[in-house]
């Protein structure tokens, strides 16, 4: 009968333990997945287009700016024939 009470107890009290930490954990890991969305949405406000119409530019890849700053020089002219069926 000893034996069965000492079971009983420790079961209880295992249970009663790890249901505490399944809620802490749960808790924790909920808390973390609403900071995240909220930090997820406050990025999206912050890059929406300004109702006036105007668009703001962050960040200009190096490349890019490269590419931009190259003289254009003009192509050459191909003279073409229209074909008419």
């Amino acid at each position: 009968m000893g034996f069965i009470l000492k079971f009983i107890l420790i079961a209880v009290a295992l249970s009663w333990i790890f249901s505490g930490l399944l809620k802490f954990f749960l808790r924790s890991k909920l808390k973390q997945f609403a900071n995240h969305a909220n930090d997820l949405k406050r990025e999206e406000e912050r890059r929406k287009k300004p109702k006036d119409g105007n668009v703001s530019v962050d960040h200009i890849p190096r490349d890019y700016q490269e590419k931009r700053t190259k003289e254009i020089r003009g192509g050459d002219y191909i003279d073409y024939e229209e074909v008419k069926d």
